[in-house]
């Protein structure tokens, strides 16, 4: 009876060995996973840093333009004909303003005949769908030496269309007189400016662009053309703590040995590449680093999104 009463004990402490011996694996076993888990996830939440300070780095692609609110002052001249043509070519809608209404719908009419244009219409109060239904072009004639006609025009564009995101002036006011022509040309750039300004001051994007007209051999306008540049410059400088989103931008072509309508075209297709990156640098060397930059931007971006879809909600 003792014997097999020892038996008995023996047996049930070989199974609490073994028991306790299997509870210790499993313990191992856990912990080992725990901290396996816990420093992949560190490693990835380091390596995720990492790409997304690179990323920081790195120039943006270019954004789409589809649905944005381009407003040219000056839109009859063949400069802001072609540069009304190439924001709608990129699914722009474009407010067409001169101090001629005649010239305007002549624009117009020439514009829709090479786009596909949606008739504009009424905007609701507080509705942003306008920038959704395709591209719609608005006319309003304006004085642009004017400024009750420059501050009735902002009005009116505020409650038919509610937004700019692009503002561009490229208005050419001729004069017989050259002196007078150059100060009109100057002031009708700096009204219309400071006009609109207060409407796109607190968007959270938005372009400012001073385009003079295109440099040709003469020196007449040479002086006005950078009187605007200055001040789009000091524009800039002026604004640059009270709206981080607002982007100013002088463009003051030079006519090359083509054609007046090549350069036209070059150069509104120059500004609107500027309103999609952000970055005004055309030169090809600049273009080949810009276009590495995006590429390596983009692996980033598809790199890192997968990395967050499959890491299985690891604790960071």
């Amino acid at each position: 009876m003792i014997q097999g009463h020892k038996c008995t004990m023996s047996s049930v402490k070989d199974d609490a060995v073994v028991v306790n011996s299997q509870l210790r694996h499993s313990v191992s076993t856990l912990w080992f996973f725990l901290t396996f888990e816990f420093l992949i996830s560190t490693f990835l939440s380091i390596f995720l840093a990492i790409l997304t300070f690179i990323k920081s780095l790195l120039p943006k692609p270019p954004r789409d333009l589809t649905g944005d609110i381009i407003l040219i002052a000056g839109v009859s001249s063949s400069l802001g004909e072609s540069l009304a043509s190439e924001f709608l070519k990129n699914g722009c809608s474009v407010i067409c303003v001169d101090k001629d209404s005649k010239t305007i719908e002549e624009t117009v009419t020439r514009l829709k005949q090479r786009h596909l244009i949606v008739e504009p219409r009424q905007r609701r109060s507080n509705d942003d769908s306008l920038s959704r239904s395709g591209s719609m072009i608005f006319t309003y004639e304006c004085d642009f030496l004017d400024k009750d006609a420059i501050r009735g025009t902002v009005q009116k564009v505020k409650k038919d269309i509610g937004r700019i995101d692009v503002l561009i002036t490229c208005i050419n006011e001729t004069n017989e007189n050259i002196f007078d022509a150059s100060n009109r040309t100057l002031m009708a750039h700096f009204w219309t400016v400071l006009t609109f300004l207060p409407m796109m001051l607190y968007q959270k994007r938005g372009h400012i662009i001073g385009v003079t007209p295109i440099a040709l051999n003469s020196d007449a306008y040479h002086s006005s053309r950078a009187a605007i540049m200055y001040f789009i410059e000091s524009m800039r400088q002026e604004l640059s703590e009270h709206s981080s989103y607002l982007t100013f931008l002088a463009y003051s072509p030079i006519a090359k040995s083509s054609s007046l309508k090549q350069n036209e075209e070059e150069v509104s297709k120059n500004i609107v590449r500027a309103v999609k990156t952000d970055q005004y640098n055309v030169s090809w060397t600049f273009k080949l680093l810009y276009q590495i930059g995006c590429i390596i931007y983009n692996g980033i971006t598809l790199l890192t999104n997968w990395i967050d879809f499959n890491r299985c909600d690891y604790p960071t």
